[in-house]
């Protein structure tokens, strides 16, 4: 069974910390994400949640971003990148 993190608000530089904490106690698991009640996600958080991803890819687990809002896909447009890139690895 996944263990599901909903993250929400401000995702900026103050978020890292407690994201990186979140997720680590996810680690070893599937994840799933989600981004529904997220009003803004910065290029810290992204990358962070991109590490998440890699390392739980790496690991054999599966690590889903679900229900992102427009605005939050927008964000990440604007950054080059989709849930999709992060979720599959874009190497």
């Amino acid at each position: 069974m996944a263990e599901t993190l909903s993250l929400e608000g401000k995702l900026d530089l103050s978020a890292v910390p407690q994201l990186h904490d979140d997720l680590m106690a996810c680690a070893g698991k599937d994840v799933i994400v989600s981004l529904a009640k997220v009003t803004q996600l910065g290029a810290l958080c992204a990358q962070t949640l991109i590490a998440a991803a890699n390392s739980a890819r790496a690991g054999g687990h599966d690590f889903t971003l679900a229900e992102p809002s427009d605005r939050v896909l927008g964000q990440l447009a604007a950054m080059g990148m989709t849930p999709e890139m992060i979720m599959e690895g874009s190497e």
